[in-house]
């Protein structure tokens, strides 16, 4: 490396960080300034460890020196945020700094279990949330509608629930509203206006 990436390198971060989205993006060599990068799909709230050196690239992109020791299969560094990457927030999180600021988010289409999962920050937006949501599922945003709760069952004795037009308004989340204010408590409901067999793409 030059003395000017040198300069980037920092001491004394974290030493573990929580996977915040299902992916990881990895350059698999010693040298952070490499440009092979890896995407690899990690559970939502998997632990990578880190030696506590990180990296900053000429790109603004943060990474983390993964400590192979404790995070065995894993080697390099590991993306902790950045730009150019599809991502809405941050990739990896530090669970100490986070503590209580971060929301552990599921969202399922039809039934359980859910579809996706990810960590968001208290402050982000639903907007931001289905901006994440979609980029991870190749969903149209602007068909993406996400409730709290469902419609209720017809009068008619099926057990059927009435048409998704029936949810109640206070359960419908609205893009400005933040992570925080929507006070989600259970599994998202996906109600999608669009084709979802033909745009459901998970990456």
């Amino acid at each position: 490396m030059a003395i000017e990436e040198l300069e980037q390198l920092e001491e004394g971060g974290p030493t573990q960080y929580t996977v915040a989205q299902g992916v990881c993006f990895l350059k698999p060599d010693e040298d952070p300034t490499s440009t092979k990068i890896l995407k690899a799909k990690r559970p939502v709230g998997s632990k990578i460890y880190s030696t506590g050196t990180t990296w900053k690239g000429p790109q603004g992109g943060l990474w983390a020196e993964v400590d192979i020791s404790k995070s065995p299969g894993e080697m390099g560094w590991a993306l902790v945020e950045g730009p150019g990457f599809g991502l809405r927030g941050p990739c990896l999180i530090d669970p100490d700094a986070n503590d209580g600021l971060s929301q552990m988010i599921h969202i399922r289409w039809l039934k359980d279990p859910p579809i996706f999962n990810c960590l968001m920050p208290k402050t982000a937006t639903i907007g931001d949330l289905v901006d994440t949501f979609c980029s991870r599922t190749g969903l149209n945003r602007k068909e993406t509608i996400l409730t709290k709760g469902l419609p209720e069952k017809a009068p008619n004795g099926t057990g059927q629930l009435l048409p998704v037009d029936y949810t109640a308004p206070k359960d419908i989340l609205l893009r400005e509203m933040s992570i925080e204010e929507a006070q989600i408590r259970d599994t998202l409901n996906l109600v999608y206006v669009g084709h979802f067999d033909e745009d459901y793409n998970p990456s």
